[in-house]
C-alpha cells in the first residue's frame, strides 16, 4: 500500500471515530433536555391525602380553641395524629409550623405562660393566611 491510501484510511477511521461519538454524545444531550415528567399520581394522590387529613386536624384543633376545651390530653393526641401523616414536600412548612403551634400551646399548658400561647395562635394564624385551605 502506498503512503497516499494509509493516511487516506486513517483519515476515514479518524472521520468514523468522531461521527460515532457526535451520535453518541447528542443522544445523551436530547435525553437531558427532555422536560421532567409531570407529578406522578402517587405525589398527587398523597397530597390530595394530606390536604384532606390536615384540614380534619387543623378543624379540630380550631374546635378545641374555640371552645376553650384543650387539655394535655387532647393537644399530645392531635399532635400525634398530625406526626403520623406522609408529608409531601410542597407541605412540609405548613407541617412543621402546625406541629409547633400545638407544641407551643402545650407550653402554654404546662407553665401557664401567656407568651407561649399568643405566639401559637399568630402561628395558627399565619397558617390559615398562608393555606387558605385550611379555613374551608
Amino acid at each position: 500500500m502506498n503512503k497516499k491510501l494509509k493516511v487516506l484510511l486513517l483519515l476515514l477511521a479518524v472521520l468514523l471515530l468522531l461521527v460515532l461519538y457526535l451520535i453518541l454524545t447528542s443522544e445523551s444531550a436530547r435525553e437531558e433536555s427532555r422536560p421532567a415528567p409531570a407529578k406522578n399520581e402517587a405525589a398527587v394522590q398523597l397530597e390530595n391525602n394530606y390536604t384532606t387529613e390536615a384540614k380534619e386536624l387543623f378543624n379540630d384543633y380550631s374546635k378545641m380553641v374555640q371552645a376553650d376545651s384543650f387539655t394535655l390530653e387532647g393537644l399530645a393526641a392531635l399532635k400525634n395524629k398530625i406526626l403520623d401523616l406522609k408529608v409531601p414536600t410542597k407541605f412540609k412548612e405548613l407541617h412543621i409550623n402546625l406541629v409547633l403551634a400545638l407544641t407551643k400551646m402545650e407550653n402554654y399548658l404546662n407553665s401557664r405562660n401567656e407568651q407561649e400561647k399568643i405566639f401559637s395562635q399568630q402561628m395558627v394564624n399565619q397558617l390559615k393566611a398562608d393555606y387558605s385551605w385550611l379555613n374551608n
